[in-house]
């Protein structure tokens, strides 16, 4: 793990602090250099663990520690071991304390509990912080999850609609042409009975998705001046023969930009910018700072990988992020021709 300017702050006041003991001109050279392995443990410290349990060593053995000096030692050596516990799983994290606590020793019970608590200290931290991570990961993973399945129950409706015209238009096509060749009427009913079988296999798809089927009408463009009633709508092109993908998928993109603004950003100017040209449509929803700084809110804060996935289905891009004037802005390409 990395360790963050506060915790590196607190390290280096502490080793200022500890470098000011000593009883005498040795102890205070002593301190000096081993308040420094504290601070050089930031960034390595199995080195420092190393030279401060040789330095601890050697100086019991060469000059024996006053009892002012014998407290900073062990003091600096449980530092050092919270520090190097701090990234190293449990297996190390004990075999580094208990080899630490050795040289502190003839400090007495005190000591050796201040680097053992250090080494017990460190390893929690770490492995809560581990833990918080790989659950922050499993719920985008769910939430990326979710999101496709809630992606897939609603096109559920725009291409049943697709495989039921395909049946019709089958099944009338023979009556279409006088005296029709049995060849062209086969033809027709194969692909008549393949598009029946394609439509049941379907439903059976979102019977998986979902509990219950859904009656209601997807929303589509046609629907954007109710969707943004409170905010400047801006549209160029026609937007009323969309294919119902791309129409459902543009519309629950503004529909999560709005929600996000009206979160996060309650009493801001929300501008709904709509274009549509030969080759794609460009979404832009963006708000002005708000007035007052928002509320905490709950919610899974999933709603811009959502977007992103619905805009990545369909091959186009979502680009999100602060304006300069301390808004946000959320913009969407989405493609209308296939991607290969």
């Amino acid at each position: 793990m990395r360790f963050g300017p506060l915790l590196r702050a607190l390290v280096v006041v502490a080793a200022v602090l500890l470098a000011m003991t000593g009883d005498d001109r040795f102890a205070q050279i002593v301190a000096v250099a081993h308040a420094a392995m504290l601070v050089a443990a930031l960034w390595w410290p199995v080195p420092a663990w190393a030279a401060s349990s040789v330095l601890l060593v050697w100086v019991q053995l060469t000059h024996p520690p006053g009892a002012t000096d014998v407290m900073y030692g062990w003091l600096v050596q449980a530092g050092i071991v919270l520090l190097l516990a701090l990234r190293l799983d449990l297996r190390k994290t004990a075999l580094f304390t208990a080899a630490g606590v050795l040289p502190v020793v003839f400090g007495g019970p005190v000591a050796v509990a201040a680097v053992a608590g250090a080494g017990a200290a460190g390893w929690l931290v770490r492995s809560r912080r581990d833990a918080q991570a790989a659950l922050a990961e499993e719920r985008e993973r769910r939430a990326l999850l979710e999101e496709r399945a809630r992606i897939a129950r609603e096109l559920h409706d725009v291409v049943a609609h697709h495989m039921s015209v395909i049946s019709i238009q089958a099944d009338a096509g023979p009556y279409r042409v006088a005296d029709p060749p049995p060849e062209l009427a086969e033809a027709f009913a194969t692909i008549r009975s393949t598009a029946l079988e394609g439509l049941g296999e379907l439903r059976r798809l979102l019977g998986v998705l979902r509990a219950e089927p859904g009656g209601s009408p997807q929303p589509s463009l046609a629907d954007l001046d109710r969707l943004a009633s409170g905010a400047t709508l801006e549209t160029t092109g026609d937007l009323g023969n969309l294919s119902p993908g791309v129409g459902l998928n543009a519309y629950r993109i503004v529909q999560e930009a709005l929600t996000n603004t009206m979160r996060h950003a309650p009493g801001a100017a929300v501008t709904v910018r709509v274009v549509r040209d030969d080759r794609e449509l460009r979404i832009g929803v963006t708000n002005t700072r708000p007035p007052a700084a928002p509320k905490a809110s709950p919610g899974a804060g999933h709603g811009i990988l959502g977007m992103r996935e619905r805009a990545a289905m369909l091959g186009g891009t979502l680009v999100t992020g602060p304006t300069a004037d301390g808004g946000y802005s959320v913009s969407a390409v989405l493609p209308l021709t296939e991607t290969p």
